[in-house]
């Protein structure tokens, strides 16, 4: 089951994996730093209006989230609303393989094209060859790449886009 999650409940629940998630294995659980960084992030994506949805066990277990950031409407303008951004997706390890990743990102496709948008986005690493591969396996094609977003010797992002009204 896939249901909506609220802030304290995703960070109780799915912290862990939000550490994978943003940070590979760059974060320090040791570091106090690091825990404010991640507890802060989570909250702007909540203040920002991203909706996380959580995939769940029938015993409640829960299996993995996606990150949502629809784009707000702006009556009488049409170039707003027209897009979604997903932000972050993520499976824990035990789940992984099962399709889990495919129905999330079934069910976020179907919410940005019930909330209206034109089409979805997703960025990433640009090295994250299985993810561009996963992407793109489920109809997203690369539009852009930016080197070096983090840095010299960092390899960018590629930024994906999936059409899902016409």
């Amino acid at each position: 089951m896939i249901r909506e999650v609220e802030e304290t409940k995703f960070v109780k629940q799915f912290y862990d994996l939000m550490t994978e998630v943003e940070c590979g294995s760059h974060f320090d659980f040791s570091n106090p730093r690091h825990d404010e960084w991640l507890r802060r992030r989570i909250s702007r994506h909540y203040y920002r209006g991203v909706k996380f949805f959580g995939y769940y066990l029938e015993d409640d277990k829960p299996v993995g989230f996606a990150g949502l950031l629809a784009e707000e409407k702006l009556e009488g303008v049409a170039c707003f609303g027209q897009m979604t951004e997903l932000l972050d997706i993520g499976i824990f390890p035990e789940y992984r393989g099962k399709g889990y990743g495919k129905e999330l990102l079934k069910y976020t496709e179907n919410y940005s094209r019930e909330f209206g948008a034109y089409c979805m986005y997703m960025a990433t690493y640009a090295k994250s060859h299985e993810t561009i591969a996963f992407y793109g396996s489920h109809g997203f094609a690369p539009v852009a790449t930016l080197p070096d977003v983090h840095g010299p010797g960092d390899e960018g992002r590629v930024y994906l886009r999936k059409i899902i009204r016409h």
